[in-house]
């Protein structure tokens, strides 16, 4: 529910910015922050991307065992 609302806000917010005349300044900003991650992302790429290890292993541990006096 809570992301149907944060969905419903932003679509407000898209349609107030659009009434307002706002919307070239969020476009110029959208295209901005594009070539930012982009220019940050090529050279990543470059370099070897990220690093995923494999699985970990779960620790080899002996069951523990209980022993009662009879």
């Amino acid at each position: 529910m809570k992301l149907v609302l944060l969905a419903a806000g932003l679509v407000a917010l898209v349609a107030a910015a659009g009434y307002c005349g706002m919307a070239p300044q969020i476009a110029e900003g959208f295209r901005l922050l594009t070539l930012a991650f982009g220019a940050l992302i090529i050279p990543g790429s470059l370099a070897g991307g990220i690093r995923v290890s494999g699985r970990r292993r779960a620790p080899n541990l002996a069951p523990r065992v209980r022993r009662h006096a009879a």
